[in-house]
């Protein structure tokens, strides 16, 4: 299943991966149980494979979400999701709504559709979204101040790929953006990001070998995702990004778990400050709030050991490191951050490897951020 709502984000271009993770990430998260059951997953983590096929057959879920993001606040999401499947050997389809609040003022609610037939062969997601954020913005070279900044945005999302082998996948995403930014201070909002029309369109790579979706024990995963982007109501105006992410799982003892995650990113001149590259937010990266770190260029990453006490509880261990900057050779130890902490986590459900995670974060400066997210971050 491709990473489309993991990220959902970065395609509306601002605030939280908190934010689009619980507007519709959990409905996904849900719907990615593999038929292989994960080896370190509690018995029956997957009985998908046994139940029938076509639309009628299918099962519907909702669930209360708490949210707790250093960018955007404490608040609850609420989602429901129907889930079915075309067929025995392609991953769970599935149409869902979502709506959420904070504390700050933040909300938002969102359509998904994700669709996968043929034994996975050919897979179609859509997504419409209309979320209104308030955070904090880091004023470039002011050492750390920030002013509260409102940003509104509607997009619609359309992405699919073809599977030219079982574990590559081939694609095209599609975006329309309109975003209205405003701040909520003396400072003026930059002209040229205060209101845009983002037309955003390129190829997407997949290479997925892991042998879970939801908590994989071991193999790999590679996405790329390139966006050209064209601004309708600026003049001349265009953008590309270009984001990798590379994921690893290995078992260690009987029910431990290394994951790793290395990230880039690289974006062009003219790319708005809410889509520049930004650690915690590019590459769900904790420790950082989005926009405290971000820059043309980004380079990451983060190592986490994820072990299992009994058959609802679990626990993390994680540290990362990584830096932004104008350009590549420009990053160095000026330009680096690090961050680490633990978590906990709850298993949701016997069928499906799927936790409820709470993790506290200290990041080179010493500043401490908590997260209460569903799934894990990579």
């Amino acid at each position: 299943m491709p990473d489309l709502l993991k990220d959902f984000w970065s395609k509306l271009g601002f605030s939280s991966c908190t934010v689009a993770f619980l507007l519709c990430g959990m409905s996904i998260q849900m719907a990615q149980a593999d038929e292989k059951p994960s080896t370190l997953a509690i018995k029956d983590t997957s009985k998908s494979a046994e139940h029938g096929v076509g639309v009628k057959t299918g099962s519907f879920i909702m669930a209360p979400i708490p949210i707790q993001s250093p960018s955007i606040g404490t608040g609850l999401a609420l989602v429901g999701s129907y889930l079915f499947k075309f067929d025995k050997k392609s991953d769970e389809s599935y149409i869902g709504a979502a709506g959420f609040g904070t504390d700050n003022g933040s909300k938002g609610y969102g359509l998904i559709g994700s669709f996968s037939w043929n034994e996975n062969q050919w897979k179609v997601s859509a997504l419409a979204g209309n979320v209104d954020v308030v955070y904090d913005f880091y004023i470039p070279n002011s050492g750390g101040r920030t002013v509260s900044l409102e940003q509104n945005g509607k997009l619609l999302n359309l992405e699919g790929s073809y599977g030219v082998t079982e574990h590559f996948h081939l694609g095209l995403d599609l975006r329309y953006l309109e975003t209205t930014v405003q701040f909520s201070s003396l400072i003026s909002t930059p002209g040229k990001d205060r209101f845009l029309e983002i037309i955003s369109f390129g190829p997407t790579l997949n290479w997925d070998y892991r042998d879970d979706a939801i908590y994989p024990t071991s193999g790999f995963n590679v996405g790329i995702d390139s966006l050209h982007s064209i601004v309708l109501n600026g003049a001349d105006r265009e953008y590309h990004k270009t984001v990798l992410k590379y994921d690893n799982y290995f078992s260690i003892f009987e029910r431990s778990v290394i994951a790793t995650r290395f990230a880039a990113c690289q974006a062009s001149d003219s790319t708005p400050f809410f889509e520049l590259c930004s650690i915690g937010g590019t590459d769900n990266f904790r420790g950082f709030p989005f926009g405290e770190l971000l820059d043309q260029n980004l380079l990451s990453g983060q190592i986490e050991f994820r072990g299992r006490m009994g058959k609802r509880f679990g626990y993390v261990a994680f540290a990362g490191i990584g830096g932004v900057a104008p350009d590549f050779g420009t990053l160095n130890s000026d330009t680096i951050s690090s961050a680490g902490g633990v978590g906990l986590r709850y298993r949701l459900s016997k069928k499906t490897p799927l936790d409820f995670a709470f993790d506290v974060a200290v990041n080179s400066n010493g500043e401490t951020t908590s997260y209460i997210t569903i799934g894990q971050r990579f």
